[in-house]
C-alpha cells in the first residue's frame, strides 16, 4: 500500500468510526480495530499506548518506524497545534514509546 492509499484507508476508516463526532479520546476506538484491518490488508502495525502525563494516546507504529496516528488532530484544541486528521511520518511528541 502506498504512503497516499495508506491515509486515504486510515481517514476513511476514521470517518466510518468518528461518523462525523470529534477525535478527542477516540484514539483507542480508532487504532485498535485500523490495527486488525490493516494487519488483514498485508500493512504490518502495533497499536502502542503513549503515557504523556496527564492523559495517554493511542497510535500505529509501521514496520519501517514510522507512525500512523488517526487522531492525532485531537491535540489541535488542546494544545493550539495544526495537525491533520490522520498523521503519518516519524514519531512526534505524542508518540513516545
Amino acid at each position: 500500500m502506498t504512503d497516499d492509499e495508506l491515509i486515504e484507508f486510515a481517514s476513511e476508516f476514521r470517518e466510518g468510526i468518528l461518523d462525523e463526532g470529534p477525535s478527542d479520546m477516540m484514539c483507542a476506538a480508532v487504532c485498535w480495530p485500523l490495527a486488525t484491518l490493516l494487519s488483514m490488508s498485508g500493512v504490518t502495525c502495533r497499536a502502542i499506548e503513549s503515557d504523556l502525563g496527564e492523559l495517554n494516546h493511542i497510535w500505529l507504529l509501521l514496520d519501517d518506524g514510522r507512525a500512523l496516528d488517526p487522531t492525532i488532530d485531537q491535540f489541535n484544541y488542546l494544545f493550539n497545534e495544526n495537525w491533520p486528521e490522520v498523521y503519518l511520518g516519524p514519531p512526534t511528541k505524542y508518540h513516545a514509546r
